[in-house]
């Protein structure tokens, strides 16, 4: 898939020092396919069909399930806590080597939680050293869903990222991806 990427506090000089981790990033987002997309959102919707449920409009769970199969497959660990605590369900989508991965193809109310996260586990927790936000370019996102405008975008992450540069000092790499 092809990316449009932006660097908070040179997270893409910080990422090319892990070179490997760099590599299998590249790897996993370079196997996303506007067709396998389609495939994995028929499947969900056949089967949910299947079960007599109703299917489904957007294919961001597609590409949540996606994302998660190819980085489990490169041993990353999925839901990484933040916190160790029963009833705090702050979790990053994917972590590996001290670089957290949050994949934001839900609503853009949770871009500040979402960028929150992200500094409270380089900051206060120390288990990462950068952060990479996965999400949409607003073009891409009209391929994948009819109610594209509430979705987390690229541009709409990097005006907080410009915007919020003196409070969010963890280092993040925004990818989004094209069309």
């Amino acid at each position: 898939m092809k990316c449009k990427k932006y660097a908070h506090r040179y997270a893409d000089i910080i990422l090319n020092s892990e070179y490997t981790i760099k590599n299998e990033i590249d790897d996993v987002l370079d196997r996303l396919t506007f067709e396998n997309i389609e495939l994995k959102f028929s499947e969900i919707n056949q089967e949910k069909l299947n079960v007599g449920k109703k299917a489904q409009k957007g294919k961001q769970p597609a590409i949540n399930f996606l994302l998660k199969e190819l980085f489990i497959e490169k041993g990353w660990e999925a839901e990484k806590k933040v916190f160790n605590d029963s009833d705090n369900d702050l979790v990053i989508d994917f972590w590996k080597n001290k670089i957290g991965i949050d994949v934001a193809f839900n609503h853009r109310s949770f871009i500040g939680g979402d960028l929150l996260r992200l500094q409270a586990g380089a900051e206060i927790k120390n288990m990462i050293n950068i952060g990479i936000y996965v999400c949409g370019t607003k073009n891409f996102l009209k391929h994948i869903s009819n109610d594209h405008s509430s979705i987390v975008s690229f541009e709409r992450v990097k005006w907080y990222l410009e915007n919020f540069y003196s409070v969010l000092t963890v280092p993040i790499l925004l990818v989004g991806f094209e069309e």
